[in-house]
Order: structure tokens, then sequence, then C-alpha cells
């Protein structure tokens, strides 16, 4: 087989080397000169006034053209500062508040919510008595999680608030918080989900996820089947948008299709095997050409240099006195549905300029 040349670029993939991880460098080391994998659990993080120094196994860490960070939420520290160190260095795909804030369920709730994205009903109680006390006023069935867990663990469904009381006491183990969440019924009436998996303004790989025999949680984790699944034009723009206001380019998007689409949660580091079985898609490979794309674009600019603007001439279409700005417009400017704009009005000019968070 032809692999396209290498440019002369350097990825490093830091993770905890588990094997989508592995698959991601395969397929990079077909793109980049140099492609390292690097285990978070051997560096060391050093924090100055004016500087950050990552370690790993006693050097200092290298320069990268592209620095991809994986792993699960018990690192998201040490990911942050990794991130915050290569920030502006060169082409990070996840950017550093991102790992705190999709690590934590309900900080991943207020923050779709703030950018306009459909999420359940979702509320956080601090305490097993507050709690108890909610449960008394919410609609059965209901979801049960603590914040920080992955692939299913710490998420519990109660039919009746006599069994949400005792998932509630069995759960001060954790000694966490509680996040109580309305269950969200599939027009199907199945207990399925859907995972997508987003690269920048695309999904690059869908799948339903239905729940194993007995079970109530759809993740492949834990026992789940997942099978190819197409996302409608505005459910995929809820899953972009939704990767967008985490701040992070790649990542997997867990969507319930109720009445509309609701996202319940953001995964930064997807597994990638039960979706490339399901979809028979090479997710790894379409991963790693899209982390040389951007990096090979985001060096020719300048790591951290705000990009040109651009020049386009179109017609606009002015009905009833709304402005409808063409498709190739929006897509330039990196505009999505649901983005919130600043509009600067004078004769003859409209200017959008798009609000950063």
């Amino acid at each position: 087989m032809v692999y396209p040349s290498r440019t002369k670029m350097k990825l490093a993939v830091v993770s905890l080397g588990g094997e989508s991880s592995l698959k991601i460098l395969k397929e990079a080391s077909k793109l980049f000169k140099d492609v390292v994998g690097v285990d978070i659990r051997k560096l060391e993080v050093g924090l100055k006034t004016k500087s950050i120094d990552i370690s790993f196994e006693g050097r200092k860490l290298d320069d990268f053209d592209c620095v991809y960070i994986r792993g699960s939420h018990k690192y998201s520290n040490i990911q942050s500062a990794i991130a915050e160190s290569f920030l502006h260095r060169c082409y990070l795909p996840t950017l550093p508040f991102a790992f705190n804030l999709a690590h934590d369920k309900f900080l991943t709730s207020l923050y779709l919510r703030r950018n306009n994205v459909p999420i359940p009903t979702t509320y956080l109680v601090e305490s097993r008595q507050m709690a108890k006390s909610l449960l008394e006023k919410v609609h059965y069935p209901i979801v049960i999680k603590i914040p920080s867990g992955t692939h299913g663990k710490g998420v519990m469904f109660a039919d009746s608030l006599e069994s949400a009381k005792s998932i509630i006491d069995a759960l001060k183990v954790f000694n966490q918080p509680f996040v109580i969440q309305e269950f969200i019924e599939t027009v199907e009436g199945e207990i399925s989900d859907v995972r997508a998996i987003v690269c920048g303004d695309r999904v690059i790989a869908c799948m339903k996820r239905k729940a194993a025999k007995g079970e109530l949680r759809a993740n492949i984790h834990m026992g789940g089947v997942g099978e190819a699944f197409t996302l409608s034009e505005d459910q995929e723009q809820i899953a972009i948008r939704a990767a967008k206001c985490v701040g992070a380019e790649i990542c997997g998007v867990d969507m319930l299709l109720g009445r509309q689409p609701y996202v319940v949660e953001i995964n930064l580091s997807p597994g990638l095997e039960g979706i490339s079985m399901a979809t028979k898609k090479n997710v790894a490979k379409l991963v790693a050409e899209y982390l040389h794309k951007r990096t090979e674009g985001s060096k020719k600019k300048g790591f951290g240099v705000q990009k040109k603007i651009g020049e386009i001439v179109t017609n606009v279409k002015v009905m009833a006195g709304v402005l409808k700005v063409p498709s190739p417009v929006s897509k330039l400017a990196g505009l999505i549905d649901g983005d919130e704009v600043h509009v600067k009005v004078s004769k003859g000019i409209v200017k959008l300029v798009k609000k950063e968070e």
C-alpha cells in the first residue's frame, strides 16, 4: 500500500497506552515524520512563575508540532498542565480548560446549557440528605451519577423513590456530590444512546449503542452492542457544537435521541474499537489524518497566530427583514448553528464577529 509522503512534523500522543491510542500512533506514523507515545503516568510537572516544565522519565519533554492528550479523569490536572505548557507552541486539539470540564459530568452540562446545547434536566446535590429531599420532587425514572465516572461506571437508574433512596445510601462510599438527571426515553422506547466521534467541523463516525439484556447502560464496556448510525444534519450540528463549547476538536459526544437530541456526556479519550467495528471504518486512521491536516495548517500559519481574514463575493437574501448568510460564508468564518456573534452595523455594512468564551 502506498501512503502519502510524511511531512517534517513531530507528533506526541500522551495517554495511558491503551489500544485506541496505540492504533492512532500506528496510523499517524504513516503521516508524521516522528511519532512519540508518552505514558502520562511517567510525566512530572513543575510550575514556575513564568514557565511550566514537563519532564518524561527524568528528561524535559521535547518540542512537538502536535500534542494529542488522552487518558482518564484521574489525570485531568496533569492533562491541563501539559496542554497549558504547549499552548501556542504547537497544535493542540484539546484546550487546557477542557480536561477538568469534560471529565466532570455536571460541569459539562453547565457549559452545554450555557451554549444552548440541549441537555436533560440535571440537578447537583452535595449530600445524601439534600439528595433524598430532591427525590421527593422529581419524576421517575431518573438517572443518578457521580460526576467523575467513566465507561458507565457510577451511573445508576431508579424507577421509584424507594430504589432511588437505596442507591443514594450505597453511593456514600464515593464521598462525592450526586448528579440526578431526568431519564430520556428514546423514540423507539429502547435503552440506547448514540456515540458520535467529532473531528473539527464534522462527525467522522457514529453508532447507536443498545444496552445488553437486563442492563440499562448502553456503554460498550458494560456489554452494549453498537451498530452504525447516521445522524440528521441538526443532530450532527448539536454534536459539533457540544465539542466546540468544551474546547475539544476531537472527542466522543454521547446523545440520547428523545423528542429532540440531548447531549449527556463528552469523552475526550473515546475508545475506538467498538465504533470502528460497528461502522466498518478505520476511525484511528481518520483521527490521525485530521491531526496531520490541522497540524500542517497550523504550522503554516504560525502556532497561536490569529487567522487571516478571507474575503468572498456572494449574494445574500433579505426576507422579511431577516438577513440569511450563505453556507460558504458561515463555513469560511467557522460558524455553526447556535454560535453567538457580535453584530456591528453601519449603512451598507454588517460585521459579524464570533463571540469567544
